[in-house]
């Protein structure tokens, strides 16, 4: 579960930090056998996207548990999901108890017992479990030492079976541990496109503009240039406190961060899988490029978005590029001022037709068939004529990218 080295969508979980257990048994007895190592019957209401909840529910999750649209459809970044049962404010049990949790649920299914010292774990008997995933009482007890197991930097389809039944035991399974996104998302890339990073700086109103400057660090100029702010070059979870505040502000979450600004840069090679090992590798990459370990990049560094290939844009776009990113375009140059957004890509329509979504048939896109994103055709047909031309590379932000983040235990 990927923690601040960078990966996926991990809580950075230091890991230190509704229904009877008679009744729950009853339950699992009725769940397939991949579930039946949970130690609670799954509370479902968790799971379901926030649009899908009745008010009442949704008033519940926001006026009592301070949770937003945004924070209850991503797991473990909301503040109250650190606390567990016992720290939480009368009000926020209240809402828990409302939604069905029990103290045994919230503490495991929602702060899976990250707010519990060590001893209190081995009182419990729950210290089997990480154990299970790498942790030590040394990992637990500090945090920033800068090294941390490696199963912090896999996603679910990486952990072997006795890694997978470690994290039941602590209430994960593959939904949670990989922290999947509940937004709707109509369109053809892997996450909701955060439209309001696609302003110019002489467009935002002063909040926005105080919250980039004072919390993130932005200046108008790396504004406008995206990919070229420190902050850029860290995973959500990588960010500083401040600066990670500053960007759910802006509207960011872990998944829209990671793909749309850092475009994975900061992700260990061992932290790709699957859909997004597939994007990486049709780019060009190889372990060696990736890590620094040879000075080279591969030939689709050096394009621009209308020389590469059909397969090569559809690697680029699980990576959230877009023709206007991929090619370093500043903002101002390609936002509209007359519609007063962005127009050059949006969020509905058909996958463009030179984008060619077959190469993720396989594994599937962001968790979707490809024929179920944008429209259900997409062929590489009707292509334009290629410039011949480059787009510059900076060997030196790959380099920043890769040093970012802890160091794993292997």
């Amino acid at each position: 579960s990927f923690s601040s080295i960078s990966p996926q969508s991990k809580p950075n979980r230091k890991m230190k930090s509704l229904t009877p257990i008679s009744t729950a048994a009853a339950i699992l007895a009725f769940l397939p056998a991949a579930q039946a190592s949970l130690p609670y019957a799954k509370p479902t209401v968790r799971y379901t996207p926030y649009f899908r909840l009745d008010k009442t529910s949704q008033n519940i999750v926001e006026d009592k548990l301070g949770y937003s649209e945004a924070t209850w459809n991503n797991f473990g970044i909301a503040r109250v999901e650190k606390k567990r049962w016992s720290s939480l404010t009368s009000n926020e049990r209240d809402g828990a108890t409302l939604l069905g949790f029990t103290e045994g649920t919230w503490n495991c299914y929602i702060n899976h017992y990250e707010d519990f010292s060590w001893e209190e774990l081995e009182d419990m008997g729950m210290t089997q479990h990480y154990e299970g995933l790498g942790w030590t009482q040394a990992h637990w007890e500090n945090p920033t030492d800068g090294e941390i197991p490696y199963t912090e930097a896999r996603w679910w389809g990486q952990l072997t079976d006795n890694e997978k039944r470690a994290a039941n035991g602590i209430c994960f399974f593959e939904d949670n541990w990989d922290k999947k996104d509940m937004n709707p998302n109509p369109s053809f890339f892997p996450h909701p496109l955060p439209n309001f990073r696609y302003r110019p700086w002489d467009e935002l109103n002063s909040v926005t503009q105080n919250v980039a400057t004072n919390m993130m660090g932005y200046t108008e100029e790396s504004w406008n240039n995206l990919g070229t702010s420190i902050a850029e070059k860290n995973t959500f979870l990588n960010l500083g406190t401040e600066q990670r505040a500053g960007a759910m502000e802006l509207g960011f979450y872990t998944h829209t961060w990671d793909c749309f600004m850092n475009h994975y840069l900061a992700y260990f090679w061992s932290s790709f899988h699957d859909d997004l090992l597939v994007a990486i590798e049709t780019l060009g990459w190889n372990e060696a490029m990736w890590m620094g370990k040879v000075n080279l990049v591969p030939p689709s560094e050096n394009k621009i978005w209308i020389d590469l290939t059909p397969e090569e844009k559809a690697a680029a776009t699980r990576l959230c590029y877009f023709k206007e990113i991929w090619d370093q375009e500043p903002i101002p140059r390609w936002y509209d001022y007359e519609a007063g957004m962005n127009t050059v890509v949006t969020t509905g329509g058909p996958v463009p037709k030179d984008i060619d979504l077959d190469i993720f048939v396989t594994t599937g896109y962001a968790g979707k068939a490809p024929g179920d994103v944008g429209a259900s055709v997409y062929t590489a047909t009707g292509l334009g004529s290629s410039s011949s031309s480059y787009r510059i590379v900076s060997s030196s932000v790959f380099a920043l990218a890769l040093s970012i983040g802890a160091t794993l235990l292997v």
